[in-house]
């Protein structure tokens, strides 16, 4: 596809790294390094970042003081937002008071995952979520959806897309601003990604969906695209590839953000977001994280940087 034949030229890019790629990791960080990673992501032009979660510290030790992460990163600015994952109605105070003005609510599409993943039914997640959701939009704060394992499930095997469309129905019917499909496992393919968002688009108008691609099996970008194809216009990333799935060995990290806004780029997509402020926030995040980037487009912008400064005749080499 490309922008000059679709008319598409612009889509937007929601960075999850800074809560679901650092939750999946062992290493738990300073809340002043995840401001850090943070800010380093809004330098680079993201406008949209999930900054943490308000979550007992018990269950998820990784995101525990997000308040701190908001509080030493000021109020909430205008041309910016700064989202946190809500789980019930003491995450939504606690959100409040932190100053945060856009959450996540979540459910998943099988019940084993939902069962797993949140500790409660697929039912009771839903209803959580319509009670958060109330009281956030009486007090203005707006709420987005996220809905996991929407191909397929690691316990019970793949996801009919009535399923996945059900629920997405129902989130858009409580008000959420956007409902996100997680594709968790990263079994998603652009067959099955395009079916369940021809089903979707039946139900809701495609411009509250967004999608959320692992790149398990390499098919992130492609899955991207058929998106794309679909109408489709906003799209979870993380930053270096952060993330993982705890129940499915081998699971790979979310979609990385430097492959994404590239493929946008390369089509005449307009994001807004700047390649080099984005590998300096990859560089910052993985140095601390000790760990090597997953974004293919992170290795071969590096490797070529390298290459041409030690080339024969560079003042530089």
């Amino acid at each position: 596809m490309d922008a000059r034949s679709t008319g598409l030229d612009r889509v937007r890019i929601i960075e999850v790294g800074a809560r679901r790629g650092l939750q999946s990791q062992v290493k738990a960080l300073d809340p002043i390094v995840r401001m850090n990673l943070v800010e380093l992501l809004e330098i680079a032009g993201l406008r949209e970042v999930e900054v943490g979660a308000f979550i007992s510290p018990r269950w998820v030790p990784q995101l525990a003081d997000t308040a701190a992460v908001f509080t030493l990163l000021g109020g909430s600015q205008a041309n910016r937002i700064r989202s946190a994952m809500v789980p019930n109605l003491k995450g939504l105070e606690m959100a409040v008071t932190a100053g945060c003005r856009d959450i996540t609510v979540s459910s998943a599409a099988a019940e084993p995952y939902c069962r797993a993943n949140f500790n409660c039914s697929v039912a009771e997640s839903m209803r959580r979520a319509d009670e958060i959701s109330g009281y956030a939009l009486g007090l203005g704060i707006q709420v987005r959806a996220t809905l996991s394992a929407i191909v397929d499930c690691p316990f019970s095997g793949p996801v009919a897309p009535t399923e996945v469309v059900r629920k997405v129905k129902h989130f858009h019917d409580m008000g959420c601003r956007e409902i996100c499909l997680i594709d968790s496992t990263g079994t998603g393919t652009p067959a099955s990604i395009g079916e369940l968002l021809r089903a979707c688009a039946v139900e809701v108008p495609m411009d509250v969906i967004a999608c959320h691609f692992h790149d398990t099996f390499g098919l992130g970008i492609a899955n991207m695209v058929e998106a794309l194809e679909h109408g489709v216009r906003a799209f979870d990333t993380a930053i270096s590839g952060l993330g993982g799935n705890t129940y499915y060995p081998g699971a790979a990290g979310s979609l990385a953000t430097e492959d994404a806004v590239y493929l946008l780029a390369e089509l005449g997509i307009h994001t807004g977001v700047d390649m080099d402020g984005l590998l300096l926030a990859a560089d910052y995040i993985d140095v601390v994280l000790e760990r090597r980037t997953e974004s293919r487009v992170g290795r071969a912008l590096r490797a070529r940087r390298k290459h041409r400064a030690n080339a024969p005749g560079n003042p530089q080499g």
